[in-house]
């Protein structure tokens, strides 16, 4: 269907005037062309205007239709490839400036100084190279992160899954001491300090936080970093230095997974002490952005309340998920994928049959094992 049909269709759903249409098509094919229609969860060949379309459908009334397309308009947060990858460029001067934080407090020395006398210079650099990058998923872009510091970070410290075999530790500290032994150390020196001083967890996106870490009543600690560290702490000593830093990183986070994750950390930090523990984030999305029972709009909640099938539910999700899991309530779409956190509105598929039935606008691809 042809872009300027399908608007046609669409100013009809919405009661548009001509001089709506003129306004609302501009607007919106703006959006379309820079971001919406590259959307990589839709079929090949798929466009955005014939989603919306179909996505307008499914609410009865034209009130209501138009009060979901002022949703997508007003309130959607659309993070493109660019702006994600802007996102993950953050990334590295964060972790320059904490080691140079590290080092300042390490030689007892003011934070300017570690920049300009050539031990601390010297040391930084080495602290750099002790560090690995670790993805804790398929979205943490980790190869994207390499490519932006080619010659800053080597492919012996950026490992793409959490999985670390015994041989692929072995071979990564093979490759950390020949770095070190370049840098002028003679290969006693280089033996004894090829064990890596900070691993870096990095992730794309945290809606709730409960993914990261979580404490289960009976079970104990769960999540990405409990696992990480049941997986890594027997290397302490031997691949991983004694005083090893776990910074967790994400490229984007809601207000309540940062507040969650930094303060299950600090119940976990003491729990497990052989490691020191971290965290930072690219950008951290506003509380204001939220959509839940506190919004002022009235017809907007209401709708997402009515127009809500309880069979989208399951196992992972938990019930009344119409703010998303864990009712986090984000009007948010990335380019890769919809995360389950969004409001249902946006991504949810009931089946054929149900009533009422929900179509996706941005439809979504499950990852049942990495709620955020």
């Amino acid at each position: 269907m042809k872009h300027e049909t399908a608007f046609k269709f669409i100013g009809e759903q919405l009661d548009w005037t001509d001089a709506d249409f003129a306004k609302e098509f501009r607007e919106l094919q703006l959006m379309i062309d820079h971001k919406y229609d590259n959307y990589q969860g839709f079929q090949p060949g798929t466009r955005f205007h014939v989603n919306l379309l179909n996505w307008l459908s499914q609410v009865a009334t034209k009130a209501d239709k138009k009060t979901i397309y002022q949703f997508v308009k007003d309130r959607l947060v659309y993070v493109s490839q660019r702006e994600m990858h802007h996102l993950v460029s953050l990334l590295m001067p964060m972790i320059e400036r904490n080691a140079h934080q590290r080092v300042a407090k390490e030689m007892q020395l003011p934070l300017y100084k570690s920049y300009i006398e050539q031990a601390a210079i010297d040391r930084v650099t080495q602290l750099l190279r002790r560090t690995l990058y670790v993805g804790l998923s398929d979205g943490a872009r980790i190869d994207v992160f390499r490519r932006y510091n080619e010659g800053k970070v080597s492919n012996e410290q950026v490992v793409a899954f959490s999985e670390i075999t015994e041989t692929k530790w072995r071979d990564l500290r093979d490759e950390l001491k020949k770095s070190l032994m370049l840098t002028g150390m003679d290969e006693a020196t280089a033996e004894a300090n090829a064990t890596f001083e900070a691993i870096c967890l990095v992730d794309d996106f945290s809606g709730s936080g409960s993914s990261l870490l979580r404490r289960h009543p009976t079970k104990g600690w769960g999540g990405k970093i409990s696992k990480f560290y049941n997986s890594s702490v027997g290397h302490l000593g031997t691949f991983l230095s004694k005083n090893c830093v776990l910074h967790v990183h994400h490229h984007l986070a809601s207000a309540k997974a940062r507040v969650q994750v930094e303060q299950d950390l600090g119940s976990f930090a003491p729990e497990h002490p052989q490691f020191q523990y971290s965290t930072s984030f690219s950008y951290v999305l506003p509380r204001e952005v939220v959509i839940d029972d506190g919004c002022e709009d009235v017809k907007l909640i209401s709708l997402i309340k009515a127009h809500y099938d309880a069979d989208i539910q399951d196992e992972h999700t938990g019930p009344d998920i119409w703010y998303g899991y864990k009712q986090c309530g984000l009007p948010l779409v990335l380019e890769h994928n919809t995360p389950n956190n969004s409001i249902a509105l946006l991504w949810a598929e009931s089946k054929p049959d149900a009533t009422p039935r929900m179509k996706p606008l941005f439809a979504r691809r499950k990852r049942h094992s990495s709620h955020g």
